[in-house]
């Protein structure tokens, strides 16, 4: 029988310390069928198999009653127990899946420490159980006898007299006899010689094992091709070979090559040697991990005595003979004979005077042959570093780590970085082998690579590297995702891959989503640039060296990390990272990054997404253009809970466009979904919670109204009821506002910021026109294409017509939000009521009197002073379409007879039913107070898009929000130098200007909420007063005199003969009030100017300017010392006024204001009060006070606003 031994190394007096057999393939197959056929015989004898268990589990059943047993120790004796009953399950089922789950339980014993004990048990013995009964199972997969070898023998090292006396005693007396005591006779069959035959067998089956890993074992083949075979030899008797150590970065062990291809030998210079392929490292990578003859265990037992040091003398000890080897190589000039391999960069040679020869005899028995050990050489650009490869028992473990680790560096971190797919795919192999084996040893391995690549990624600053690490990282970790966890452990730092990302190292992205830090951690980080960096390289076609291998792309590790930057923090924080995605070019990469079809990816895309249009409306017109619509529609059609809500989510922001725009949108989900998207809805209507059972009535309502078939009426009826419901339901004040909402908006439209403009649309049906009026309004851009869309008007149509089928139930249902505590659910009420009401009044009187009764006693409250104005306006909206007016509104209808033409006509059914039936109250109720000191007098207030202005007397300009009583300062804006003097509003561009006593004009207008100076315009005088008319600008300068600026900012001189003090415009003309008392009229189309009131006669009028003019409705009135007034186009004919007042000891009237009613007066004698004078039969009624001396003057609303010295605006409104 063929056999080897071993002679003694030259670097050690020791053989046995570091040498080990080379054993004969006969001898391996021999082992391997000798232990498969004991196996077989095993299984098929339940019996013995029974015998065997019972003697395993005796020992565990006394233990595992004990209940002191902490909690690991439970686990281990547990799984063994388990494992070991359940492989009588395995054998009966063959079950694929039986078999996994019971290796699973019994590898948890498998690792222990073979020296410690567990629970009073020696770990010897639950490892050597936990092995043995992996070799039958390991029996039970076809193909896998070499595993089964392979357990066994770890058995057997573990604990050679439990398998002896107890496991296996006729395997066991078989194996040493036939197989372990030939190879060392002079060991005997002792027990630490059966421990290293044991290990010798254990470590050349696993060598077979890995060169032939994917294939059928070369081993079990009659003959191998694997090996060079260089030298025939008769092998009748035991011989032993020398397992040569080499000392030499550029040599490395190498199974040998084909040996065909010795017919092709060719020589070449030594110094071609040394050239290598990279390609090759993993081959000899895997030999050199794998050749390990040692075993998990015994890396705890007390042979383990070789130290480090030890092994660093070996080092020294063969570098010395190894150059001594070389030096007489060169001066006998030896010729080397070099074998070209199948692979062109692979050389390998043998040198018969160097006796670097072993025997590997792998044809039958009948043809022994044996081979030259190959030496390969590698042409390395990096300093030469000595590596070494010993085989001691002990040393050889040492020796083990440094060697791995030093190739793993030379073959993942060369500077040729141009295979970095390849480097990759090479160390996962490599990686996923070591994974694939149980055992300490391996976990040991492991640890190396993991070692190397976290070294790497935190110290080398050579990009290449970097990228090589975290690319090689990420390889491992796609085949093996629990690796992330070792890596953390390890120190996987989150500074190191932030500086990796930073460096363009975009892989690294994926690497810190996977270790999932806190939300401080990545908020600390600083990432936000780069991740953005990141999704718009990816969407510009950017090569971000992304390996289709990984577990996700770096854009999208980029979104799940911006998901918890924008949502994880407070109201402030979150909307400063949202405002650095919230630009078209970053929603298109947003929007563009491939997925891999995993819902929660699109669940954290609408996510985010849905914030961005709630921070900055203006992303929700780039998120309908970019965004495919079918990705979405997947949520609401998957079976994912959260994937339906962020769904709905998602499409309720979306939807809030214009009303052409979203009916497209609803069109294009009608098409995708189906009527698989109508009943998704109808389930989300029962199952989901309150506000999103809103969400889905919504849609699911808007989604039927595109086709108003009779088939769809049911499931209009359930989204209307399920809307209404909502609404009256003020246990859940959420849903109850969000349902308000939707149906106060449902038949309207939206801006494309997202902003309801339902009420403006609604408003302008009124005739609301004047520009002072709908400045008065908040947050409505008049000049927006959403209220010129005629697609609202027929949607608005459709919609009312479903629900006011529903009849009372509508009606209740509004009357109740409408009486609601929660002030904004009444409003959203209102609103729903004035779009229903346009389509109500359409239908029958029976209807209409049926809303009427129910709804218009709650909606006559809106009309009234002290409203908002755009709810006045919507209330009389509502009473015009249910009926035709009350008596109970006359009054407040005649004050909003100014405003909109509709309150006029109800006012005049009214006087018709009930004549002289007027109820004017005169007393007046303070309802605003805003105060800023420090800033001088308030000059001037201006309404505009909805909150106030006022200008002070050290240049500044406050803008205030005012909401019922209260007054909040929501801007402070200090461009001019000195003080601000008054404002003035042009309609077109809807701007606001400001004059001032630094003789500038500035023309403001209103973007994203903020006040930008769009224009200034110099002028030679300080400014009084400012008034426009179409694109001119009249300005009164302080020394009285008159300029107009026309559309390109050429400036002109008006009534050069004429001293003016006030200006008014209305209707394309422009009235002036002079120094002389004079009123002039200018007539803009065509420049004529005409004199409709003239200058007074007598010689004490001559220094009585009029201070103050005023417009309202078709009169005109002028206050000096005294007030008149008549219509327009009476002034021209009459030298007298129609209407005068004189106020007390003639004092001047320095400004005048009217609303509806009353004349608002601040005179001379009285500068701190406004005296309060009926228009109609020109009696004073009563004064209000300002507290100190008045310097400004606005009505708005109902409203008399004043602004005084000492810096205080307040404001009242008639009862």
């Amino acid at each position: 029988m063929a056999s080897t031994s071993s002679s003694s190394s030259p670097s050690s007096s020791s053989a046995s310390s570091h040498h080990h057999e080379l054993i004969h393939p006969h001898l391996l197959r021999e082992l391997v069928t000798l232990i498969n056929s004991h196996v077989n015989s095993l299984l098929s004898s339940p019996k013995a198999r029974k015998t065997i268990e019972n003697k395993c589990t005796s020992s565990l059943n006394s233990t595992r009653e004990h209940k002191s047993l902490d909690m690991s120790e439970q686990t281990v004796l547990g799984n063994l127990y388990h494992g070991i009953q359940n492989v009588e399950l395995c054998i009966k089922s063959k079950c694929s899946q039986h078999i996994i789950t019971c290796e699973k339980m019994l590898q948890a014993p498998a690792s222990l420490d073979e020296n410690g004990i567990t629970a009073g048990v020696s770990n010897a013995f639950l490892v050597c159980c936990a092995y043995f009964y992996l070799c039958l199972l390991r029996k039970l997969v076809e193909g896998d006898e070499v595993q089964v070898a392979l357990y066994f023998l770890q058995a057997l090292v573990v604990s050679p007299g439990l398998v002896k006396s107890e496991l296996a005693p006729e395997l066991y007396k078989s194996v040493v006899e036939s197989c372990i005591v030939p190879l060392r006779p002079e060991l005997g069959c002792g027990v630490e010689g059966v421990r290293w035959g044991a290990t010798s067998y254990k470590a050349w089956l696993m060598y077979y094992q890995v060169i032939s890993y994917g294939q059928q074992p070369t081993l079990l083949m009659d003959t191998s091709p694997e090996f060079r075979s260089t030298k025939a030899c008769s092998t009748s008797s035991s011989k032993s070979y020398e397992h040569v150590q080499l000392h030499n970065q550029n040599c490395v062990k190498v199974h040998p090559i084909d040996p065909q291809q010795n017919e092709h030998a060719a020589t070449i210079e030594p110094t071609v040697s040394n050239k290598v392929s990279e390609k090759s490292g993993v081959k000899r990578l895997q030999d050199l991990l794998l050749e390990d003859q040692s075993d998990t265990s015994s890396l705890y037992s007390d042979t383990s005595e070789y130290a480090v040091d030890d092994a660093q003398e070996y080092v020294v000890e063969f570098d010395k003979s190894l150059r001594t080897l070389r030096e007489a190589l060169e001066e006998q000039q030896l010729e080397t004979s070099i074998t070209m391999s199948k692979t062109p960069e692979t050389l390998s040679f043998s040198s018969p005077s160097s006796e670097l020869v072993f025997w590997n005899c792998l044809q039958n028995e009948d043809e022994p042959t044996c081979q030259t050990f190959q030496r390969e050489y590698t042409r390395e650009s990096s300093p030469r570093r000595d590596e070494i490869l010993f085989s001691g028992e002990n040393s050889y473990r040492v020796e083990q780590a440094e060697i791995v680790e030093k190739v793993i560096s030379k073959l993942c971190f060369s500077e040729n970085d141009n295979d970095d797919d390849s480097m990759s795919v090479e160390i996962t192999t490599v990686y996923e082998m070591l994974a694939s084996k149980p055992g300490l040893k391996y976990s040991l391995l492991k640890d190396v690579i993991l070692d190397q690549l976290l070294m790497a990624l935190s110290t080398s600053k050579e990009e290449g590297v970097t990228r090589a690490s975290v690319s090689i990282l990420l390889s491992i970790i796609s085949s093996n995702p629990s690796v992330i966890e070792d890596a953390k452990k390890k120190g996987l730092n989150l500074n190191d891959l932030t500086n990796a990302l930073k460096r363009d190292v975009h892989e690294a992205a994926v690497l810190i989503y996977l270790i999932n830090p806190s939300p401080n951690e990545i908020m600390s980080l600083d990432l936000m640039p780069t991740l953005i960096k990141i999704i718009c390289c990816y969407k510009s076609g950017l090569n971000l060296n992304s390996k289709k291998s990984l577990v996700m792309t770096p854009p999208l590790a980029s979104i799940m990390i911006i998901q918890v930057l924008v949502t994880a923090f407070d109201y402030e924080t979150n909307s400063t990272h949202l405002a650095e995605i919230c630009s078209p070019k970053v929603i298109s990469g947003l929007v563009n990054v491939p997925r891999n079809g995993n819902i929660e990816e699109v669940i954290t895309l609408a996510d985010i997404l849905v914030k961005c249009m709630r921070f900055d409306g203006q992303c929700r017109y780039h998120i309908s253009q970019f965004t495919p619509i079918s990705p979405f529609i997947s949520l609401i059609l998957s079976n994912h809970k959260d994937g339906i809500l962020v769904g709905l989510e998602y499409y309720h922001e979306l939807l809030r466009m214009p009303r052409s725009s979203s009916t497209s949108l609803l069109h294009q989900l009608k098409e995708q979904g189906g009527i698989d998207i109508i009943c998704v809805l109808l389930l989300a209507i029962q199952q989901t919670q309150p506000e999103y059972k809103v969400l889905a009535a919504s849609l699911l309502l808007q989604l039927d109204v595109l086709e108003e078939s009779v088939d769809n009426i049911l499931n209009r009826e359930v989204a209307i009821k399920t809307l209404l419901e909502s609404l009256t339901c003020e246990g859940n004040p959420d849903a109850q506002q969000l349902a308000a909402y939707i149906l106060s908006n449902l038949g309207g439209t939206y801006a494309w910021s997202g902003e309801s403009y339902t009420k403006a649309w609604l408003v302008k049906k009124t005739g609301l026109n004047s520009m002072l009026h709908k400045n008065i309004v908040k947050n409505i851009d008049w000049l927006d294409d959403t209220l010129q869309d005629c697609g609202t008007e027929v949607w608005c149509a459709k919609v009312a017509r479903d629900i006011i089928k529903l009849g009372d139930p509508v009606f209740y249902a509004l009357e109740k939000g409408l009486k609601s505590k929660n002030k904004r659910v009444s409003r959203y009420c209102l609103t729903t009521i004035a779009w229903i009401g346009c389509e109500i009044v359409k239908g029958s009187d029976n209807l209409r009197c049926l809303a009427c009764d129910i709804l218009l006693s709650t909606i006559e409250q809106y009309v009234h002073p002290g409203m908002e104005l755009e709810e006045r306006l919507l209330a009389c909206l509502c009473i015009y379409n249910y009926t035709f007016g009350r008596d109970g509104v006359r009054e407040s209808l005649r004050r909003l007879s100014s405003i909109t033409w509709m309150a006029e006509e109800l006012l005049k059914v009214a006087d018709y039913y009930m004549p002289n039936k007027w109820r004017i109250s005169c007393v007046h109720t303070q309802v605003l107070e805003a105060n800023y000191n420090g800033s001088g007098a308030v000059n001037s207030l201006m309404y505009y898009r909805g909150h106030l202005f006022s200008g002070y007397s050290n240049g500044s300009i406050k803008v205030w929000d005012i909401k019922g009583q209260t007054a909040t300062l929501i801007l402070d804006i200090m461009e001019h130098k000195k003080a601000v003097t008054c404002f003035t509003l042009m309609e077109q561009g809807n701007y606001l200007l400001s004059g001032s006593s630094d003789k500038t004009i500035r023309i403001w207008q209103m973007f994203e909420r903020q006040m930008q100076c769009i224009e200034v315009i110099t002028t030679k005088d300080s400014i009084q007063s400012l008034e426009t008319c179409g694109e001119m600008i009249f300005v009164v300068t302080h020394n009285h005199k008159m300029k107009v600026f026309d559309s390109s900012r050429k400036v002109k001189d008006v009534l050069k003969n004429k001293h003016v003090k006030c200006i008014r415009s209305s209707q394309g003309k422009v009235y002036i009030g002079c120094m002389d008392s004079s009123i002039q009229e200018l007539y803009i189309g065509n420049n004529r100017q005409q004199e409709i009131k003239a200058p007074s006669k007598s010689w004490r009028m001559q220094n009585k300017p009029i201070y103050s003019l005023a417009l309202y409705k078709d009169w005109l009135y002028s206050a000096s010392t005294c007030v008149d007034g008549s219509k327009i186009k009476d002034w021209k004919r009459q030298s007298k006024a129609q209407v005068s007042i004189v106020t007390e000891k003639r004092a001047n009237v320095l400004a005048m204001n009217i609303v509806e009613d009353f004349i608002y007066l601040n005179t001379s004698n009285s500068p701190s009060n406004l005296e309060i004078w009926l228009r109609g039969t020109q009696h004073k009624v009563g004064r209000l006070s300002a507290g100190s001396k008045i310097t400004s003057m606005l009505t708005a609303n109902d409203m008399i606003l004043c602004g005084t010295e000492s810096g205080l605006i307040k404001g009242w409104i008639p009862l």
